[in-house]
């Protein structure tokens, strides 16, 4: 994310589907952010620009798979759907079948073959890691609103991190939140204290 320099929620979004050990193996991770922050321009197969403009050229989510398939390849939307769960499940058989579908679709739409080649390359190669987009938007905005918290009430958000964490990792919170923020861990007092931890607003501590 710090290589990133995110400018919108979509840069977070992405960062979700990225940050996995096949993406960055893959070259996906290191292509966004280098086409991202101007070093390298983005090359688009025919027909993928509206689809891929947002991830720079990057095939990151399985909806864009689906779309692509459809646009491109002429395929209706429960095939779109059908072949990005037969890729991730590595369905050999079931996925042949459709390439020639997707080929031809492709030419009637007129797509250069070198073009949908390569595409339906992207789809056998990118399609058993890609991520759920809704999956990665939701993570990402969950993330977006606790890490501003964080940052502006690290109070409230130690004392709700505090509560629902595990016992093991009650310690390791600890210390990142005398590391990270000015508030801190008091005593138990007998007048204050609950059972579970509770924020002090007025001295920015958790007791």
């Amino acid at each position: 994310v710090m290589d990133m320099k995110p400018t919108s929620i979509r840069d977070l979004i992405a960062a979700n589907a990225l940050f996995r050990p096949a993406t960055i193996e893959s070259g996906s991770t290191e292509n966004y952010i280098a086409c991202k922050n101007g070093d390298k321009e983005p090359v688009y197969l025919w027909g993928t620009y509206d689809i891929l403009k947002e991830t720079f050229a990057q095939l990151c989510y399985q909806e864009d798979l689906a779309r692509m398939a459809r646009e491109i390849g002429g395929f209706s939307l429960a095939e779109g759907v059908h072949l990005v769960k037969f890729i991730s499940k590595k369905k050999v058989d079931k996925i042949l079948a459709m390439k020639d579908k997707f080929l031809a679709g492709a030419k009637t739409n007129g797509c250069p073959d070198e073009d949908a080649q390569a595409i339906w390359h992207l789809f056998e190669s990118a399609g058993t890691y890609l991520f759920n987009k809704s999956h990665a938007t939701a993570y990402a905005l969950t993330a977006y609103i606790g890490a501003w918290y964080k940052a502006n009430y690290p109070t409230a958000f130690y004392t709700v991190a505090l509560e629902y964490a595990k016992d093991e990792n009650i310690s390791s919170l600890m210390a990142e939140m005398e590391q990270a923020s000015s508030c801190k861990i008091v005593h138990p007092d007998i007048n204050v204290s609950d059972i579970e931890f509770i924020t002090d607003f007025s001295g920015e501590s958790v007791a």
